[in-house]
């Protein structure tokens, strides 16, 4: 009868630190996909604020000698927000919680400038000068340079 609760009891135990092994694994296998899945939202909303503020410098340009861009010029600021808080979405996983600051740190001040030029352009209309105060281009290079060690995310 004792061998027998013995055995009982190691079964048991063997029972206990398998289930505890195989929900370790899940746990590490769901960080994992959050990672990844951050790391691919991330670097698409880099992409996407590259291509939109490209392409919103390149329209500005034109702007200066065409005031009819002005509309489009609104158009890709209306982009740029809206993939501003659609970022604003996300959460960082614990590794990439520094990178994630940065990000967000330069969403939101690309958010505020993004919108004072577009009250600048309501008041004033698009000018030169306006355009270059807006450091719109430097943050979106900033966001940019977050691209590489966001990548390195994907690789742990």
């Amino acid at each position: 009868m004792i061998k027998w609760k013995r055995k009982q009891a190691w079964m048991m135990t063997g029972l206990i630190a398998s289930s505890i092994l195989v929900i370790s694994a899940c746990s590490v296998v769901e960080q994992a996909n959050q990672s990844l899945n951050y790391v691919s939202g991330a670097t698409e909303y880099i992409e996407q604020v590259s291509s939109a503020g490209t392409e919103l410098q390149q329209l500005a340009s034109g702007a200066m000698n065409n005031p009819e861009l002005t509309t489009q010029v609104q158009e890709k600021i209306d982009q740029i927000q809206a993939e501003a808080s659609e970022f604003s979405q996300l959460t960082a996983p614990a590794i990439g919680e520094s990178i994630h600051e940065n990000l967000v740190s330069y969403n939101n001040q690309l958010t505020e400038v993004v919108g004072q030029f577009e009250n600048t352009l309501a008041e004033q209309g698009f000018t030169a000068e306006n355009w270059e105060k807006t450091g719109i281009p430097e943050l979106i290079t900033n966001i940019n340079g977050l691209k590489d060690p966001l990548s390195g995310l994907g690789n742990n």
